[in-house]
């Protein structure tokens, strides 16, 4: 949900997140910064939710 919510589809519903494990990412040689390839992803649907958001940040506090 948190980068769901911190993407550009914030105001969306059943926005696309992938995963999978480090082991799986990897950067291509001579690729920009922060520019990564992976396999082996599963997709979750999410919808933010701000008000999980903020209690997600106070539970932190």
């Amino acid at each position: 949900m948190l980068s769901a919510y911190y993407s550009q589809a914030k105001e969306s519903s059943q926005v696309p997140v992938d995963y999978t494990q480090i082991r799986h990412v990897r950067k291509p040689n001579g690729a920009k910064p922060g520019y990564v390839i992976y396999d082996r992803q599963k997709t979750l649907f999410v919808t933010p939710d701000e008000q999980r958001i903020k209690q997600l940040k106070q539970e932190q506090k």
